[in-house]
C-alpha cells in the first residue's frame, strides 16, 4: 500500500505531456491547395482541438508538449471547400 501511494505521489509530480512528437515535419505532410480534411486526418490523426474562425473556416490544431517547456503547435486551416489553405507550425 505504501508503495502504491509513493508511486502515485511521484506520478503527480512528474511533468505532463500532451500529444506526441511529429514523426516528420508536418509542413511537409500537408499539401496546401490540394489536401482535404480526410487526407489531413489520415496523415496526422485526430487534432487536439478544432474550431471555426470568424469567417467560417475550420481550423485543426495539433499539439505536442513535453512537460518541460518544449513542444510544437500545428495549425491547419481549411477553406470553404474543405481544402487546406494554411499550414503553420509554431514552436
Amino acid at each position: 500500500m505504501k508503495y502504491a501511494l509513493l508511486m502515485l505521489a511521484l506520478a503527480a509530480c512528474s511533468p505532463a505531456t500532451i500529444g506526441r512528437p511529429f514523426a516528420k515535419n508536418p509542413r511537409d505532410q500537408v499539401r496546401v491547395g490540394f489536401d482535404t480534411k480526410p487526407v489531413v486526418l489520415g496523415s496526422l490523426g485526430t487534432p487536439h482541438r478544432r474550431f471555426t474562425d470568424p469567417e467560417g473556416r475550420e481550423v485543426f490544431v495539433y499539439v505536442w508538449a513535453d512537460g518541460s517547456g518544449g513542444g510544437d503547435k500545428l495549425f491547419v486551416a481549411f477553406n470553404s471547400q474543405g481544402i487546406a489553405y494554411l499550414v503553420e507550425n509554431v514552436r
